[in-house]
């Protein structure tokens, strides 16, 4: 099963209990009197340099600090108590499933400077004969709380924990800041304790990835779409994962990363209907990016049971709609198909495209994959 985040609040308040102090916070809200370290709590590495942290404010400047993450749109927020400390004492903890048992790694040093310093990171495997009581006295960490850590782990199916930084006074532990993965059918087996609805995602949502995550939860098909750059030149038509990501890899090994504009799949035999539905959607997009030139790329591996035909119909639905515009701004498109109907699909798309002045390239399953993808980043970017 996939890992998932959890929020910061949620993890901590797992593993800390009642000890916990932190608040969740959302738009327009603002904590009790103090002084406060509040932070964007939506899974975001790096925060601190991403300026999604702010360090030693009062309530009354919360909600300033709120409003300014959210027009960036993060919508989920944590508020906890600041901890007076050195920096010398902060450290680094996680523990990770692996093939062994349980992999803890630690580092005397923490902060946001630890991943570049691997020389500095001890790894230790914990199974059912390993002793905590040595590794607690060669990291320093009381002995009670990394058993209390390993029992949580177990108990809430976390698949992955990082605290960093961990900051040890006397017999306190502190967690500055933590981040936990679990194992999302662990849902099923934790009675509540965590849910999908404390889950979170890097951003709120695009309203083209919603329409198409309400579409999904319609059909057995397979419906997806990641909105990657809004003013994009290059978008995407994939069918199928593995044949998707090698042309959206494509792309990027040319060096046309920031150029993608989406990525997302239809597959598993989408109806005609679903499919026009789908590609209303990245037509959408495509058309409100402000690129001086953009391509469409209809593109994919050779299907076991998708329909080329009837799913070629639905995007024809779909062009036809807003073939004005496309043609208004320059825009070709590309493809690149195999599978049942495949002649049939690959004619009558070719004819379509030749009709309303938007073909860039047709190719069939006898062509390498990465054709289409390939014609329509000479044309974006000669």
């Amino acid at each position: 099963m996939p890992r998932v985040k959890l929020t910061e609040h949620k993890a901590k308040s797992l593993i800390l209990g009642d000890a916990y102090t932190g608040v969740a916070l959302g738009v327009g809200d603002t904590t009790a009197e103090g002084t406060w370290v509040v932070k964007v709590d939506q899974g975001v590495k790096k925060r601190m340099k991403q300026g999604l942290v702010k360090v030693k404010v009062s309530s009354r400047e919360i909600p300033p600090a709120l409003s300014e993450w959210s027009q960036k749109g993060f919508t989920r927020f944590i508020a906890e108590p600041f901890l007076p400390h050195e920096s010398s004492e902060e450290q680094y903890l996680s523990l990770e499933r692996v093939r062994d048992g349980i992999r803890l790694l630690h580092a005397k040093e923490g902060g946001i400077e630890i991943e570049e310093h691997p020389e500095k990171v001890q790894s230790y495997i914990i199974s059912s004969d390993t002793s905590l009581k040595e590794i607690a006295e060669k990291t320093g960490i009381p002995e009670s709380f990394l058993a209390h850590l390993l029992e949580t782990f177990s108990k809430m199916h976390f698949a992955f924990l990082e605290i960093n930084p961990l900051v040890i006074l006397g017999s306190q532990v502190h967690l500055l800041d933590a981040a936990v993965l679990v194992d999302s059918a662990g849902e099923f087996f934790v009675r509540g304790a965590w849910t999908e609805d404390d889950v979170v995602e890097g951003r709120s949502a695009h309203e083209a990835e919603e329409k198409v995550a309400t579409l999904q939860k319609t059909t057995p098909a397979s419906l997806k779409l990641s909105v990657l750059n809004e003013n994009g030149s290059l978008f995407f038509l994939l069918s199928g994962g593995g044949g998707s990501i090698v042309i959206a890899d494509e792309a990027a090994l040319q060096g046309q990363g920031e150029a993608i504009g989406n990525y997302g799949e239809y597959s598993g035999g989408p109806t005609r209907e679903e499919t026009y539905l789908y590609a209303k959607e990245v037509l959408a997009l495509m058309l409100s990016s402000t690129a001086k030139k953009k391509a469409l790329v209809i593109a994919g591996g050779v299907a076991n049971f998708t329909d080329v035909a009837k799913t070629f119909a639905g995007i024809r639905d779909a062009l036809s709609e807003v073939a004005h515009e496309l043609r208004t701004q320059g825009v070709k498109i590309f493809i690149r198909r195999g599978g049942p109907n495949e002649a049939k699909g690959l004619t009558d798309m070719k004819a379509f495209l030749e009709t309303e002045a938007l073909l860039g390239s047709v190719h069939g399953s006898d062509a390498v994959i990465t054709s289409a993808v390939d014609d329509a980043i000479h044309f974006v970017a000669p």
